[in-house]
This record gives structure tokens, C-alpha cells and sequence, in this order.
């Protein structure tokens, strides 16, 4: 049942003109006529009717009282998304080479008479070459991802299903990429539809870096050595995200192609380009949808450089007086860096905690206005000030545009070289632009700082550190357990990771990354821990009789995935997981097993454990510990017809 809200003043404009009639015998006799054409009578209906109306407007709470309550909760409003999408850029000869700068910009129509500014998110340099083969090789062997590479809804691992040392990806050109441009750009599409969204914590400083490391390699046309590449720019964080890789001539440095490479790549008319892992330690092996030349991302926002801002209202030249309002010349402003005759202004929310020297600006987002201070909360800008602006707008759900969409450059005039300009070059969008969402209703950011009000932030219980332990911005994490010990907290993490993956294990960059975010949330005096878990491998001999006619084909491969499955770190157990510390039972094996279609009874499980302690047939593990399966071996009977009669 909810508290009923009292009203500040629940009087009537009719009750406060009958109050202040009463009240007037007792200022004056002679006043005696209280009829409506009295012109004293009128000025109290006045008074009482602003009375009312004032009360009225006192009793609201208006959107920026909730804003400001929003502001005393350390939140608020999230800004828009701009949306973004891939384009494949069709460039003619005499473009090769050229670099098409961050920050280019595109007129979209998508069948209104409404046009969306787009601009690119990072620089590519234009080539000729189309990729023809993707090829993975590792320790188990060689796969050629070429037709996965290329086709919609299918993707690949571009190390394998378990990625070590020396594992390679090789991408086979038509031609030299290096032939005519000094670089190659490669965009990157990361398959992560089947995985959770990493943790985004706003206020959050900690990011993740991997630890993992690549090296990027390339085999001339007429060479019979690597050479080494310069990666310029990593967008894609080793392969961990979607993104661009720039990579440019390779050095004077020679790597022996050797006997085992495990491709032909002699008798290939391609010329090849490969990554090999140096440094492991993925928790999730790479998945991709594709890896493209001449693609770029392109974002539903348009950036401003050094726009000179004209004061609103203002007659004649701009003053020094107090409250300065500036607006600039498109609203919906992403990000902003205004500067008052050249030095730079921060902005702040409101000026509660502003002194009167501080450079400090209001920036209303939605109308494109900036405030200044009044001398006494901010400083104010001179007479005559230069107020200047650097910024970002855009955004919004209107920018999903649709994959028809047509796409043209701007400014297609703009030269590329001496015989082409931007017009020669053709767009052909992969696919809708996709992300982008309308900035966050009050109402929907009061809702989302209730619900994590009951989110914990410090380290206080057990239950905080692994709540927060799983909140780590940037990574995903599928299990946590804390212990305690005094001071000394130890939190054990296992990564998320997709369930053929049965012994998930968090890297270095992966850990670092926690021990960032849980430290700045321990209690004063706690000492913290990082870790992974240690996995406990299980050898697992079954015992029993299988049903008729079911042959020896499958039945092995199904106990295992079944025994897997079971004692998986992350689905395991209950659906959640196998929980830390918990001991495994020959009788749960069985009863794994023999719920298996194929099965008609378990005699005997044998289990040897490399680790933990074994009594009786249960294998008993510490708080640290979960299980991996390394071997099943079976010793079932099959019976024929003639065993079962006629």
C-alpha cells in the first residue's frame, strides 16, 4: 500500500477570498462593502487567485526537480546512442592507396524526406585486393573458414576451439595488398550474439586490456620468408571485439617459413597474410562473422570543430553580465569542449559548487544552449569574449537506418587524387545501421538508479565481493567465489566462456582487470586477492549394459558430453554451474549416465582424481577447486537380438 502524499496547502481560491474578507474588519471599519464591483474585493480575488496558483506550482515535482534528485544520487539521464553500420567501399584504380580519414562524413536517405549525417569512426586505406581464403591452423590441424567468412549467419573461430602458442589464421589476397598503399586496413565483425554483454559501470576508471598477443606476418608474392607487420591501429583489442586493424609495410625482419605451416601456400596463386598467437590466454577463443578489406564503420553522429557560439538575446556586442547563455548551431549534443577566448571552460551540471573564478559552463544537451556563471557560482566571461566550441551531436533511434538506405559522401567533390575524387568511389552498405537509442526518459533513469539502489558497491559481505566481482566492466564473468580469512579476502573468478568450453580460465589482463575493480570497492584494511580456479582433472571409467541395437559408434561420445555437461564450471550441477568446493559422487556419475537414452544400467563407476581426495568413491575438492573431465573410458555390454530370444 503505498503513503498517501499530502498536499502543501489544500485551501481553495474560494476559501482563501473568504479568509481574507474576514480578516478585513479587523484593519477597517469603514470597509464594509464586500460585493464584487468593490475594486478593493477585486484585488483580493487577484491576490487569492495568485495565491492558489502559486501553491499550486509550489506542490509539483516537475521534471527538474526529479533531474536534480537525479544529480543528488551521483546519476543522470543517459545521452543518446548514435547508431553505426558497415560499408563496403568500391574504390577505382586510381584511388588505391589513398587514405580515407577518420571522420568523413555521409548523407543517408532511407525512403523520407529526412537525410542522416553519418561520419567514419576510424581511417582506412583504400586497396584493390579482395580476400579470397581464410584458413586456421593449429595442434589439431588445418580448416579452411573461407565459405564461413563470406556468408551470413555463419561464423568461425579464428584460432580454433582452444587457442596456445603458435596457433595461426591465414588470409589469402588475389593480389598484393602492399603492391600500391603502405598500408592495409582489415575490418573485423566479432561474433558475440550468443554471448552476454560485458559489464558497463559509467563512473567506472577500470578497462580491460589483454594480455593476450599477437603477431601479424606477411609472405611476399616472390619471397620464401614472413615478414613482420606494423599493427598502427588495433581496434579490436587482439581480436577480443569488432573493429579495424591497420597494418603497415613490413619490416626488414624475416621469419623462416618452415615445414610447419601446414598449408600450401607454394602452389597458391594468393598472397598471404597471417596472425599468430605469441602470447595465449583467451577466455574465449575469437569468433568471427568475417574479416574484410575496404570496410568501414561509419556512426550516426557528425563532429564540430572550433564553431564560434553567438550569445542569445544579446543586443549589440555580448556583455559581461551575469548568466550568458550561448547556444551552438545543432542541438542533441553528444560531447562538448567549449573554450572563452581560448581558455577552456569544464562543465558541470549546475553551479551549486561553483566559486566565482571557476571556468565553468551548464550544457543543455537537447537545446544546444550553454550557460555561464553569475560571478558569485562561476565565473563570467568578459565583455567581448570569443566563446568557441568543439563537439559532438547526433544519436538517436532515427538512426537505425535500413540496409536500402542510400549512401552518398557529403562533400562528394573532395579530391582523392589529381584524377578522382570522393564521388568515383561507390558505398554499399553490409547491413542496417544498427545501436542507436533515443536519450534516457527521467522516468526511465529514476527506474534504473531504483533498482541499483540495491546494488552493492562496496565490499562489505561476502555476497558484495562476489556481486561485485561479477560486475567488472569490460569483461565476462560467469562464476565467482570469496573467501575469507581475517583481513585476507580471496576472490576466485571463473570467466564466461561457451559451454563446449569446459575448463574456462581467466588470463592475466582478464585478472588484472578484476583486481582493478574489486580493490576500489574493498573495505578499508581488506587485503584482496585475485584468482582463477585450479581444476581438478577426473579420470572416469563406466561399467554397465547398453540397450540392444545401439552400437558403439556414439555411446562413448554421449557419456562424456553427458559427465562434462554435469560438472561444468559454468552450466553444471542445478543449470548454474558446479559450485566451488563441491565434492562429486561415482552414484551422481551413474545416474548421469544412465539417463541417457542409449543406456540400459550402470553397474560400476571408477573415478581417479589428478588432485583433491578420494574416499569411498567421492571426490572431495577445496573452495578453490571445480573439475575437468581429461578421460572416460566405457566397458558396457551391447546385447544382440539373440540375447534378448524371440
Amino acid at each position: 500500500m503505498g503513503i498517501d502524499i499530502p498536499e502543501l496547502d489544500d485551501r481553495s481560491y474560494e476559501e482563501y477570498l473568504e479568509q481574507a474578507k474576514k480578516l478585513i474588519p479587523a484593519y477597517s471599519d469603514e470597509w464594509t462593502d464586500f460585493n464584487p464591483h468593490d475594486p478593493g474585493i477585486t484585488i483580493l480575488e487577484v491576490l487569492a487567485w495568485v495565491t492558489e496558483t502559486h501553491t499550486y506550482q509550489l506542490d509539483q515535482i516537475t521534471d527538474d526537480h526529479r533531474e536534480k534528485y537525479l544529480q543528488l544520487m551521483g546519476e543522470h539521464r543517459r545521452l543518446q546512442e548514435p547508431a553505426s553500420a558497415q560499408l563496403s567501399l568500391s574504390p577505382p584504380d586510381a584511388a588505391v592507396g589513398e587514405r580515407l580519414q577518420a571522420g568523413t562524413r555521409f548523407l543517408v536517405t532511407d525512403g523520407t524526406n529526412d537525410t542522416y549525417r553519418f561520419e567514419t569512426d576510424h581511417d582506412i586505406v583504400l586497396t584493390d585486393v579482395s580476400l579470397e581464403r581464410v584458413v586456421t591452423v593449429g595442434a589439431t590441424g588445418r580448416t579452411d573458414n573461407s565459405q564461413e567468412n563470406g556468408t551470413d549467419g555463419m561464423f568461425y573461430r579464428a584460432f580454433g576451439n582452444t587457442v596456445e602458442r603458435g596457433d595461426t589464421l591465414y588470409i589469402g589476397f588475389d593480389g598484393d595488398p602492399f603492391a600500391a598503399a603502405e598500408s592495409l586496413t582489415l575490418a573485423v565483425d566479432y561474433h558475440d550474439a550468443d554471448l552476454p554483454e560485458p559489464t558497463e559501470i559509467g563512473s567506472d576508471d577500470v578497462s580491460f586490456e589483454p594480455s593476450v598477443e599477437l603477431q601479424w606476418e606477411y609472405l611476399p608474392p616472390d619471397g620464401d620468408s614472413w615478414m613482420r607487420l606494423n599493427v598502427a591501429a588495433d581496434g579490436t583489442k587482439a581480436l577480443y571485439e569488432s573493429g579495424a586493424i591497420e597494418l603497415t609495410d613490413p619490416e626488414e625482419w624475416r621469419f623462416p617459413q618452415g615445414d610447419g605451416d601446414l598449408i600450401d601456400i607454394e602452389s597458391s596463386d594468393l598472397v598471404w597474410v597471417r596472425c599468430r598467437v605469441e602470447t595465449a590466454g583467451y577466455e574465449i577463443p575469437p569468433q568471427l562473422d568475417r574479416i574484410q578489406p575496404n570496410v568501414v564503420s561509419a556512426s550516426h553522429r557528425v563532429t564540430v570543430t572550433n564553431e564560434r557560439l553567438e550569445q542569445v538575446a544579446s543586443l549589440g556586442e555580448p556583455t559581461a553580465l551575469d548568466g550568458q547563455t550561448y547556444k551552438t548551431e545543432h542541438t542533441s549534443i553528444l560531447s562538448a569542449d567549449v573554450r572563452v577566448n581560448g581558455e577552456r571552460f569544464v562543465e558541470v551540471p549546475d553551479f551549486d559548487a561553483s566559486g566565482p573564478t571557476d571556468p565553468h559552463y551548464c550544457l543543455d544537451r537537447d537545446a544546444g544552449q550553454i550557460t555561464f556563471g553569475d560571478g558569485e557560482h562561476g565565473s563570467v566571461p568578459p565583455a567581448d569574449a570569443t566563446v568557441t566550441a568543439d563537439y559532438v551531436y547526433g544519436g538517436g533511434d532515427e538512426g537505425n537506418v535500413s540496409p536500402t538506405a542510400v549512401w552518398q559522401f557529403e562533400d562528394p567533390t573532395q579530391s582523392l587524387t589529381e584524377t578522382t575524387s570522393l564521388s568515383d568511389i561507390e558505398i554499399t552498405a553490409t547491413s542496417a545501421a544498427t545501436g542507436g537509442t533515443d536519450r534516457e526518459t527521467i522516468t526511465e533513469a529514476l527506474e534504473r538508479v531504483r533498482q541499483d539502489l540495491r546494488t552493492p558497491y562496496r565490499g562489505v559481505t561476502v555476497d558484495d565481493y562476489e556481486a561485485i566481482a561479477s560486475r567488472t566492466p569490460g569483461v565476462r564473468v560467469g562464476q565467482t567465489n570469496v573467501l575469507v580469512d581475517g583481513e585476507q579476502v580471496t576472490v576466485v573468478v571463473v570467466p564466461y566462456a561457451p559451454p563446449d568450453i569446459s575448463t574456462p580460465k581467466p588470463s592475466d589482463g582478464f585478472l588484472d582487470t578484476v583486481r582493478q575493480h574489486v580493490t576500489q570497492r574493498a573495505m578499508l584494511g581488506d587485503q584482496v586477492t585475485i584468482s582463477g580456479p585450479t581444476y581438478v582433472g577426473l579420470d572416469i571409467t563406466v561399467s554397465g549394459q547398453a540397450r540392444p541395437r545401439y552400437t558403439d559408434n556414439g555411446y562413448e561420445a554421449d557419456i562424456r558430453a553427458a559427465i562434462e555437461s554435469f560438472v561444468h564450471p559454468l552450466i553444471g550441477f542445478d543449470g548454474d554451474g558446479w559450485p566451488f568446493g563441491r565434492s562429486l559422487k561415482t552414484t551422481e556419475i551413474a545416474e548421469q549416465v544412465t539417463a541417457l537414452d542409449g543406456i540400459d544400467h550402470v553397474s560400476d563407476v571408477e573415478i581417479t582424481a589428478h588432485g583433491g581426495t578420494t574416499i569411498d568413491g567421492t571426490v572431495s575438492i577445496s573452495d578453490q577447486e571445480l573439475f575437468s573431465v581429461v578421460n572416460v573410458s566405457t566397458n558396457l555390454e551391447v546385447p544382440t537380438t539373440d540375447d534378448r530370444g524371440r
